[in-house]
Parts: C-alpha cells; sequence; structure tokens
C-alpha cells in the first residue's frame, strides 16, 4: 500500500476552529448535557453552581449545538463548492 499524501495546509483560523470544537464546544456540551440530569445533579451539585442553574445549562446547551450545526453547515458547503465527487471518492477510495 503506498503512503498517504499530505493534504493541504490547514490555516490559523481553521487550526483556532477546530481546537474551540473539540477542546472548548464539545466538552462544554457534555458538561450541560449532564447538568440537566436530575440524577447526576443530585451527586454533583457544583454543576448547577457553574452553570447558574438547570435552566441555565439547557440555554447554553442550545447555542452550543447551534454551533455544532453551524460547524457542520460550513463543511458540508464548503466539501460541495471544493468539488463533492472528488471528496467522496478520495474518502472512500483514497484517490
Amino acid at each position: 500500500m503506498p503512503p498517504a499524501p499530505g493534504g493541504p495546509p490547514y490555516g490559523l483560523l481553521q487550526k483556532l476552529t477546530y481546537a474551540g470544537v473539540v477542546f472548548v464546544l464539545l466538552p462544554l456540551m457534555v458538561l450541560t448535557g449532564l447538568t440537566m440530569s436530575p440524577a447526576v445533579t443530585a451527586a454533583y451539585p457544583v454543576l448547577l453552581d457553574l452553570f447558574g442553574g438547570s435552566q441555565s445549562a439547557r440555554t447554553i446547551h442550545f447555542f452550543l449545538f447551534a454551533g455544532l450545526v453551524i460547524f457542520l453547515i460550513v463543511h458540508v458547503v464548503m466539501v460541495v463548492l471544493t468539488g463533492f465527487m472528488r471528496h467522496m471518492r478520495a474518502m472512500t477510495f483514497g484517490d
């Protein structure tokens, strides 16, 4: 099997966006989701204090979800604009 060719280099904005999603958005999404669970907040009431209550956790969770959806839409649009079939072929067959 031949070695995989290197992809295009990521720009600073792309790196910051990915880092923000992976290290900020997703962990906050998990924590706010756990905060909405009465069983979890009974065991760890500090989560309610951290997010300012259950309703605040729901609001933050919603906005984080909206951020993930926007992230996904931007990715799909970028793939379509730069050649959908070429990207699908590269992902599936490695061409």
